[in-house]
């Protein structure tokens, strides 16, 4: 009983420090009366579930690897939830231990990626999460001066591949690009081709070590509807700059993805792809897998079930990821692939050769899915560097004696 009290005190001195922090921030809770008035909300945020039963809806908030990855129910959840008290909680569910078991990247690479450079275009950035901040070495807000709230899009992105305790690649230097989203696509596309320009000029400006390495773009493009864009980022990777581009919504219609390898990357369970349970994913991947000459491979990426960044010092959680995160993700892996290899990026199309590392190395489960392999993909870069290297002692050698 005394147990019981110390908790139920627990639980309410939490739900009023939330309360005060929203007060602070100006942002007003959400009641939630009824279990129907969630059960279609995409993430939890700002909600007050404190008055709810949820002890029959475990399924509600867990992965359901037989349903459709689109699907309608909860999708995540951030640290701003007030949820109800433990014994009207789901047996062994505990939300902000699954945000905390999530933090933690599910590889080990021998590279964090120091060294190399990575820029990202994306929605307004809080500059000030701790988590992500010191790798922030540029900076450039929306390009005509227009005040925008900061996105959860955003601290998402930086997260996934920067994050101390989230990133793929920890130690890579970010070079943030604002781009301000638009319904109109002539709209958006002027504006972002406004952002490339600013890319390819600043590019321009940076002595050799601090040049760009890599470009990830968690939104598409493609020829037919894009052109100015997609000659941009042409002119960005004749530069040296290995360009990472999600899909486009014009998919359907033309799946011409400006000659680069879209990456899929709805991962049902962490470990591979099951293509027969992507309900609108399904055309894409199927695009991808016979369109794209990829020889009928279709490399998954991890994206489920992570937690990133979210504002300026939370969370948010998240059961299935997409395409968003998933540029990013390999955007870490190969920073991390590159760093210390730099000589790779000498190489005639190692942006091309890096895709081919990708789909050689990807592993293979017992159903005949792949999943990508970041350890792999940098031991393989690396045996590239070092014959580089020999070659290099040879052909000095050469010249010496003659």
């Amino acid at each position: 009983m005394v147990a019981k009290t110390f908790l139920q005190k627990l639980t309410s001195a939490m739900i009023l420090i939330k309360r005060k922090m929203a007060q602070q921030e100006d942002v007003k809770y959400i009641k939630v009366n009824n279990i129907e008035e969630i059960k279609d909300v995409h993430t939890l945020d700002y909600h007050d579930l404190s008055g709810l039963d949820l002890r029959e809806y475990k399924d509600l908030f867990m992965y359901a690897p037989k349903e459709s990855l689109i699907h309608s129910g909860i999708r995540g959840w951030t640290t701003n939830v007030i949820w109800p008290a433990q014994d009207k909680m789901p047996t062994d569910f505990n939300p902000n231990e699954i945000i905390e078991q999530a933090k933690m990247s599910n590889i080990k690479m021998e590279s964090t990626g120091r060294g190399i450079n990575i820029a990202i275009i994306d929605n307004m950035l809080d500059v000030t999460n701790p988590e992500y901040a010191d790798q922030i070495k540029y900076f450039q807000g929306p390009i005509n001066g227009q005040t925008i709230n900061p996105s959860s899009h955003a601290s998402m992105v930086m997260g996934q591949v920067v994050g101390k305790h989230t990133g793929i690649a920890p130690d890579a230097n970010v070079y943030f690009f604002t781009k301000v989203n638009h319904k109109d696509r002539k709209v958006f596309d002027k504006e972002l081709c406004k952002v490339l320009s600013s890319v390819i000029k600043f590019n321009k400006e940076q002595t050799s070590e601090n040049k760009i390495h890599i470009l990830s773009c968690s939104w598409g493009a493609c020829r037919k509807y894009s052109p100015q864009v997609c000659e941009l980022l042409d002119e960005l990777e004749a530069s040296g700059i290995k360009v990472i581009l999600c899909g486009s919504d014009d998919m359907s219609v033309d799946y011409s993805l400006s000659g680069r390898d879209f990456m899929p990357c709805n991962n049902p369970n962490m470990t591979d792809i099951q293509p027969d349970v992507q309900a609108e994913g399904e055309k894409l991947l199927y695009m991808v897998a016979n369109k794209q000459h990829t020889e009928g491979k279709v490399v998954g990426i991890p994206t489920n079930m992570r937690t990133t960044p979210l504002g300026a010092n939370g969370w948010q959680y998240r059961i299935s990821g997409g395409e968003s995160s998933a540029a990013p993700y390999l955007a870490g892996v190969y920073a991390c692939a590159l760093s210390g290899n730099k000589l790779f990026m000498t190489r005639p199309n190692w942006q091309a050769e890096l895709n081919d590392i990708l789909k050689s190395t990807a592993t293979k489960n017992p159903d005949g899915n792949y999943m990508i392999n970041p350890t792999g993909i940098r031991a393989r870069v690396t045996e590239i560097v070092k014959q580089i290297e020999v070659d290099l002692i040879k052909q000095k050698s050469v010249l010496q004696n003659e």
